[in-house]
Formats: C-alpha cells, sequence, structure tokens
C-alpha cells in the first residue's frame, strides 16, 4: 500500500514527492480518495473521514463512521461524504476543529444530505461547482442544484464510476460496461438526460479502466476549449476537445 500523496490546491492523487502525508496506511484503513482545500488534506476511507493539517503535515481531526466513506468532496463552507448504503452526507467545516496532539472525532457533526433524491443511496464518486453537486451512484448520475431555487436532473445507468463538473457547469462521467470503458460529456444539465452530448469512446480509451479525471478549462490552444486528463490503468490521457486529439503518457510497471 503506497503512502498517499498531496499538493496544496484542489488534488486528489497525485505521483510526485514535494509533499507526503507520511502516516502509514494499512489494509484495515485504506484510502478511498483524497480531496484538499487550502487547510486540510480530506482523506476519506474504509473506517471514516482523516482530515489533515496542511502545515504540520499530520492528522487534526477523524470522523468514525461504520463502513467508512467511499468519496469526499469539498466546497467553501461543506465537506460531502459518500456512502456505501446511506447516501450522501457531510459535515460544515465550522465543526472542524482538534490539535494534531489529540484529533478531535467529530462524528456528531455529520449530516445527511436531504435537499434533493438521488438515483441510488450507494454513492460511488462525488464532485461539485459553483452551488452544484454531481455524483455517480450504483444506477446513474445525479447533477444537484442547490437550495435556493434547487433542482436535480440525472441518468440512469449502471457503470457510471467517477465524474467532475466544470465551473461553467459541463458535466463528464466515466461508465463501464463489462471491461469496456467509456468518457461522456453532457455540455448542458438543466433537465435529465438519456443520451450525452459527447462520448469519448476511442478503442484505446476503451480498453483501459478509467480511475480518475481532471479537466483543466479555456487550456487548448484556441483558448477556449477544455483538456481533459484522464487516468486510466495502463497511463494517463491528455485530451484537447478543440479537435478530441490526444496524448498518452504510459506508466512503467
Amino acid at each position: 500500500m503506497s503512502i498517499a500523496q498531496w499538493l496544496a490546491k484542489d488534488t486528489q492523487w497525485v505521483e510526485v514527492n514535494t509533499h507526503q502525508w507520511v502516516e502509514s496506511l494499512d489494509l484495515f484503513n485504506y484510502v478511498k480518495q483524497v480531496w484538499t482545500d487550502e487547510n486540510y488534506v480530506y482523506a476519506a476511507t474504509l473506517v471514516g473521514l482523516d482530515i489533515i493539517d496542511i502545515e504540520s503535515e499530520q492528522k487534526y481531526a477523524q470522523l468514525t463512521c461504520s463502513g467508512g466513506f467511499t468519496t469526499v468532496w469539498s466546497n467553501d463552507d461543506k465537506v460531502y461524504l459518500g456512502t456505501t448504503e446511506n447516501g450522501i452526507k457531510y459535515i460544515n467545516k465550522t465543526c472542524i476543529s482538534g490539535s494534531i496532539f489529540a484529533p478531535t472525532e467529530l462524528y456528531s457533526y455529520l449530516t445527511d444530505y436531504v435537499e434533493q433524491s438521488l438515483t441510488s443511496d450507494k454513492i460511488r464518486y462525488i464532485h461539485g461547482n459553483n452551488g452544484f453537486l454531481m455524483c455517480c451512484t450504483a444506477v446513474g448520475v445525479d447533477v444537484i442544484k442547490k437550495e435556493p431555487h434547487g433542482y436535480r436532473s440525472y441518468t440512469t445507468i449502471s457503470g457510471a464510476r467517477k465524474c467532475f463538473m466544470t465551473s461553467t457547469g459541463k458535466c463528464y462521467y466515466s461508465t463501464c460496461s463489462g471491461t469496456s470503458w467509456e468518457l461522456n460529456r453532457v455540455n448542458v444539465s438543466l433537465t435529465d438526460w438519456v443520451t450525452p452530448s459527447h462520448v469519448y469512446g476511442d478503442p484505446l480509451i476503451a480498453s483501459n479502466e478509467i480511475t480518475d479525471m481532471f479537466v483543466t478549462e479555456g487550456t487548448a490552444s484556441d483558448g477556449v476549449s477544455n483538456t481533459l486528463m484522464v487516468a486510466t490503468s495502463s497511463g494517463v490521457f491528455i485530451i484537447s476537445e478543440e479537435d478530441n486529439q490526444y496524448a498518452v503518457y504510459y506508466t512503467q510497471e
């Protein structure tokens, strides 16, 4: 089990040695996902949530929960957590307090997210942007506009795994069917959808498991289109939305 590594700006998994969370991990407490803000690293694990103070690189607080969490994402005021059978939960960031000498238990602050219903209470992945939440569940993909004037749009599909939402509202999500993978994009999610706006179904992508994704906005050569970084089981695909051309950086065994 490798050590979880992080950078101090909205990153998840990073294969560099700039910083390291030096606490050893074991098979009974392994990390499912990592998210960061300016102050903390949030690590969703099989037994709950660890909150690491970035400055000291030490555990500052924790939230122990039966069944643990499958995914974690935060905005300016809340930390959202996905569960295997109980939907989305969250804690307010104002509740985070602790000490690197005696990390505080935050379970009493854990709250059910009930603003909108979901396609399933089995949450596989959470992301969001600008007042929106996006999540992949066991049977679909949900996009939630938070209150005021909240609404929910969704699609039903059993193979959704990872997702990403840009500041302009474009939604990306990966799907798998058997051993075949696709990357999908929805340009506007104001209503429910059946067919995505675009499918990145290149045979080379399809043959590799999509393990995560990140989108940088307006970084293609035309200064408008997005660039997609898609982590797969064999390497990283860098895709330009300007012309849908891509480069592949293969991992070493």
